[in-house]
């Protein structure tokens, strides 16, 4: 693994629960020390998880004090009504009077299964024996912390100079399945060394969201646990100012962590073999490019068949025509991997079977869809469906 880039003013320490993974660590603490600004968004999902609603309330009355992420994995403590949020609450409770901060401060995640009680005392403990271990170089446990059916950490690191001084920054996620967001990832923490603003921070949040975790879908499902946290720890003399040569710089190095992280959660996606880019273009507008990018991403059809190695053209092409804003493909040209399978709306003149057939085998695909409408376009990273996807889920409590 690359070299990780600690970010001065952040800590981290994970600990096991001993509940639903044994004696792995799932519990896990990140402390961020005063100074520090923090944007996070949440799942657009109305079924939202006790956590994620006390997380969203404590958010607002952040005002830079030191700050504490509370994260657990294994349980979603979602669909738990009152009692839920309880539980939460009690683990928050527990983490600030440790520590020493306000319970404002603290904001809890969580993943894994919904409608099961949170085994509180468990997670009490655990995040109690982890506030004693706090550490600045924790990245790579911290990151196998909260995995549920991810078969590898997603850890990534980066330095930026900007000028005479040089900026790190270093983020993780989690996700495999229940994979189609509306602003994020299941879960995912990117910090960076370097002081910036609350408004400027949610604006290139907001950003880097709508290019990376936006754009991947595994099963087109949301979960109601999605969060996603930029955090700027404000302990160097580097202030990032809007539109700013350092700005741009620092804008671009974000986008590209959060494109990397999805990239990663599409590779380790639940049962894939094949990692899938879905690029319509010549479409008349936004909202007709994206409607078909994530029909055909999402269909389970195109997907057994990508598993499948079949390259049933009809099968893409009749997702094209089910999008929302399709009412004529007469103009549709698909191809994949650069090999002709559709031209205006029939099988392409120069489609071969055999070259179709020896593209489809391979691990990374390109699905080229034109739409002859127009001048937009969007692109949409997905995965196959194996029957690992389906193991992996018919026996997720199992």
């Amino acid at each position: 693994m690359p070299k990780i880039n600690n970010i001065l003013g952040v800590s981290m320490a994970s600990n096991s629960s001993n509940t639903r993974y044994g004696k792995r660590d799932d519990s896990l603490l990140v402390c961020i020390e005063s100074g520090n600004t923090i944007s996070a968004k949440f799942t657009n999902n109305s079924f939202k998880s006790a956590p994620v609603l006390i997380a969203q309330e404590h958010l607002q009355k952040l005002s830079g004090g030191k700050s504490v992420l509370m994260i657990n994995a294994g349980n979603a403590n979602a669909g738990t009504g009152k009692q839920g949020r309880k539980d939460a609450l009690e683990c928050c409770q527990s983490v600030a009077k440790t520590l020493e901060v306000p319970l404002h401060s603290v904001l809890p995640f969580s993943t894994g299964v919904i409608g099961e009680p949170l085994k509180t005392k468990n997670y009490v403990e655990a995040f109690s024996k982890a506030s004693k271990k706090l550490k600045s170089d924790n990245w790579l446990k911290a990151s196998k912390s909260i995995l549920t059916t991810d078969t590898k950490p997603k850890l990534l690191s980066r330095k930026i100079k900007c000028g005479s001084n040089t900026v790190s920054i270093t983020g993780f996620a989690k996700g495999s399945g229940m994979i189609r967001p509306d602003f994020a990832t299941l879960l995912s923490f990117v910090f960076i060394e370097a002081s910036i603003n609350k408004s400027l921070l949610k604006a290139i949040h907001t950003e880097a969201l709508s290019e990376s975790f936006e754009r991947i879908t595994v099963d087109g499902d949301t979960s109601p646990n999605d969060s996603s946290v930029l955090a700027a720890s404000g302990k160097t003399a580097l202030k990032i100012i809007k539109g700013t040569a350092n700005e741009r710089k620092i804008r671009k190095a974000i986008i590209e962590i959060y494109q990397e992280l999805a990239k990663q959660l599409i590779q380790d996606a639940e049962g894939a073999t094949k990692e899938v880019l879905i690029n319509v273009s010549h479409a008349k507008n936004d909202e007709q490019a994206r409607s078909v990018a994530f029909t055909v991403a999402e269909s389970p059809l195109v997907k057994t068949a990508l598993f499948g190695n079949d390259a049933n053209w009809g099968r893409i092409l009749s997702a094209v025509g089910r999008s929302e804003g399709i009412d004529d493909v007469s103009k549709v040209t698909i191809d994949l991997n650069g090999t002709p399978l559709v031209k205006n709306g029939n099988i392409d003149p120069k489609h071969s079977e055999l070259k179709a057939s020896r593209a489809i085998k391979r691990k990374k695909l390109s699905i080229n869809i034109k739409l002859g409408q127009g001048k937009k376009s969007y692109s949409v990273m997905t995965s196959d469906f194996s029957e690992d996807y389906l193991l992996i889920n018919s026996d997720y409590r199992s």
